[in-house]
This record gives structure tokens, C-alpha cells and sequence, in this order.
């Protein structure tokens, strides 16, 4: 390395944005100070382009572990269950512990800073003529079948 690398400061950048649907009902706990911590994993795909034969498929999904902490983690294990879609912003952590016979275990997961509920609601509306409208509403669930969930 030359001088001028070794004087290269960069900034400091750790964050990550992405949409999801749980893969499992949140898990929630307290440390031995009280704080709520909770816990889920979310499923984020990729839709692709066979080029042999030009149809779309959707590529193996990517499961990413998510911590969230405080009043936030309270509000996320009561109100998301598998198959939920979620819009998380936070910040890339790597959790280091030793395993059974000593073994040194470590795994990358996201604490989030900011979890958004993007339960899927249909308002019917009274007017009469009217259709249905799609909304995004956080603060109800959605009754989607799990069925549906291709994990």
C-alpha cells in the first residue's frame, strides 16, 4: 500500500433497505435489563428471465435475520405473523457467539431502525358503482393465506 491509500479516508456507510414477507412468527424477549428485543427472518426474491426460454421465474429467495429493539419490537411482535410483507431500513451487525463443544459460531443479520408494515387491506367503499380500492394500511392485518407463501 502507498502512502496516498493509507491516507484515504472513507465514510462510514451501514445501511440497508429492503422488502420482505416474514418467514416465521416474530420471537420477542427482554434483556436482564427489561429492554424488548425482537426477532424474525424475512424472505426477499428476485423475479429473472430465463434467456433460454424467455419466461420469468423467480430465483431462490435470500432469508435475512432481522433484529429490532425497544417500543418498536413490542409493536412488531404483536402485530406481524408469517407471510406479512415488510419494508426494513437499519443496519448490517455481525453476531458473534460460541456454540455447543466450543465451536466459535457468527452470523450477519440487520437491527433495524425502522420497520414498516405493508399489510395489504381492501376498503369497501359505500358509494354506490364504486370498486374496491387496494391500500396500504399499517394499522391493520391481512388475512392472506399462507398458502400462498412459497416458503
Amino acid at each position: 500500500m502507498n502512502q496516498q491509500q493509507s491516507n484515504l479516508r472513507l465514510p462510514e456507510q451501514n445501511s440497508v433497505i429492503m422488502v420482505g414477507r416474514l418467514t416465521r412468527d416474530p420471537e420477542l424477549r427482554r434483556t436482564g435489563t427489561g429492554k424488548a428485543v425482537c426477532s424474525f427472518d424475512i424472505a426477499i426474491g428476485k423475479r429473472m428471465k430465463d434467456p433460454a426460454t424467455g419466461e420469468w421465474k423467480d430465483a431462490d429467495p435470500t432469508f435475512v435475520p432481522i433484529i429490532v429493539w425497544g417500543d418498536q419490537a413490542e409493536r412488531c411482535s404483536e402485530r406481524l405473523k408469517k407471510g406479512h410483507p415488510v419494508h426494513i431500513e437499519g443496519r448490517l451487525q455481525i453476531n458473534k457467539w460460541e456454540g455447543a463443544g466450543g465451536t466459535k459460531r457468527s452470523r450477519l443479520e440487520v437491527v433495524a431502525s425502522r420497520v414498516q408494515f405493508l399489510s395489504i387491506v381492501k376498503q369497501e367503499s359505500a358509494a354506490i358503482g364504486s370498486k374496491p380500492a387496494d391500500t396500504v394500511n399499517e394499522s391493520q392485518d391481512t388475512n392472506d393465506d399462507d398458502e400462498d407463501i412459497p416458503f
